[in-house]
């Protein structure tokens, strides 16, 4: 088992390291019909309401509140499922990389707006009801006042590469799974993706050399991950 401190020197080295190979991708892990339901899945129920509603009111009110569930599912579309820029380095001991998500200001425009208008809502139902009014609106509330202040971050990762790994590579695909062997820390488990397919392969040419012990696997679908021995044994031994 590799010590905590171990890691964090070996994640020196790795930043430390010449960059061998380089890359970017600009995607998702969520299928673009997936996330286009999840966006309209919430919002759409809000609709559902709004159509009622709108028989019974005027014009105005109902082509106004459609309006805001339509920018609604646009917020929740960009802000909270959206694409990302992934920058990936390669070295001789592991890869890091940066993921920024792709979210267009209008989206943080809007967050922001809604949060304000959350804000607003509960300090009036403060006053009008009392501090019971908090009871129902209080997870809302703290919603609102974290959503004032949203704004595009970068994250950088890490995965490091053991001694003996496994390349997943899932077919008609550019998702490149990197698993260890042994069973180890989650440091040395990652995913990456590649621009094309011939990217992929291009990638996994760069990483067989530098990974000493591997195996080169590929799956039909992501969850055949697991239906390899190095998986299944490790569950029968516990």
């Amino acid at each position: 088992m590799t010590s905590e401190e171990d890691i964090k020197t070996l994640e020196q080295q790795v930043y430390q390291a010449p960059i061998l190979f380089e890359w970017e991708y600009i995607g998702s892990d969520i299928k673009g019909w997936l996330r286009l339901l999840l966006a309209i899945g919430g919002p759409g129920a809000l609709f559902g309401s709004i159509v009622l509603f709108g028989a019974r009111s005027t014009i105005g009110a109902y082509v106004g509140l459609s309006v805001m569930t339509l920018l609604f599912i646009f917020m929740v579309r960009y802000l909270f499922i959206p694409d990302s820029h992934y920058h990936y380095k390669l070295t001789k001991l592991g890869i890091h990389y940066t993921q920024e998500d792709l979210i267009p200001e209008m989206a943080y425009t809007l967050a922001r707006g809604f949060a304000r208008v959350g804000i607003v809502v509960c300090l009036i139902a403060l006053f009008v009801i009392g501090p019971l009014a908090f009871v129902g609106a209080g997870a809302f509330a703290l919603m609102a006042f974290g959503m004032t202040n949203f704004k595009s971050k970068i994250d950088q990762n890490i995965i490091l590469f053991s001694d003996a790994n496994i390349l997943f590579s899932l077919n008609n695909d550019v998702l490149i799974n990197i698993e260890p062997m042994d069973e180890i820390e989650f440091n040395f488990v990652g995913t990456i993706y590649a621009t094309s397919l011939a990217k992929k392969e291009s990638i996994i040419a760069e990483l067989v050399p530098l990974l000493g012990e591997v195996e080169v696997v590929n799956i039909k679908r992501r969850n055949d991950i697991y239906k390899h021995p190095v998986f299944t044994s490790n569950q029968s031994e516990q």
